[in-house]
């Protein structure tokens, strides 16, 4: 037996099994987030600016924090429901930086120092989030600089408060879950 929090003994093929459908869910996930990104075209120049598709998109972003959070402490495991969240939230988060970076890129050939295409794009938002910054690929213009510079306040963001906000879910949930297994009476007492 081993436990997946206080008092939440469980087999080690329960174990392996929860495990195992989370890392299935995070594959069919991710696939889908990716496939979306790679084969949706971007938006023609004449659409319009990106700015409030931007503004949207974090927007969507925290409304799933703000349903997930309540989901996690309601969860049977919150902890695995808590990796999964963090795994999500995090590609959903690159992918709308990767892009918005790709739309403007395609859009205005001079805002970065060389055209991205969709693999370009997420590159440069993970160095950009990694804090890597290689600087083979640079915004080139004032808004791509603010941009840019607004991933990066947000990545602290990111770290800062999502992160602390899905670990202290979790924590409330296996609390919750540890109250209710000493509230309920045990088979034969």
């Amino acid at each position: 037996m081993s436990t997946l929090g206080p008092n939440l003994p469980i087999s080690k093929r329960e174990a392996w099994r929860m495990g195992g459908l989370v890392v299935l869910r995070l594959l069919a996930s991710m696939t889908l987030l990716f496939a979306a990104y790679f084969l949706i075209p971007t938006r023609s120049l004449d659409e319009g600016s990106d700015w409030p598709w931007l503004v949207l998109e974090l927007l969507v972003f925290g409304v799933i924090v703000g349903i997930q959070v309540p989901a996690i402490v309601n969860a049977k495991y919150p902890i695995l429901r808590a990796v999964e969240t963090m795994a999500i939230l995090l590609t959903v988060y690159l992918l709308i930086f990767a892009r918005i970076y790709l739309a403007n890129s395609l859009h205005n050939p001079a805002a970065f120092n060389t055209t991205l295409d969709t693999v370009g794009a997420f590159y440069f938002t993970v160095t950009v989030f990694a804090t890597v910054g290689f600087g083979d690929i640079v915004p080139a213009t004032d808004s791509m600089r603010l941009l840019v510079t607004l991933q990066m306040v947000l990545n602290l963001v990111l770290l800062g408060l999502v992160i602390r906000l899905v670990a202290q879910a979790a924590q409330r949930g296996v609390a919750r879950r540890g109250a209710q297994t000493v509230e309920e009476p045990r088979p034969g007492a």
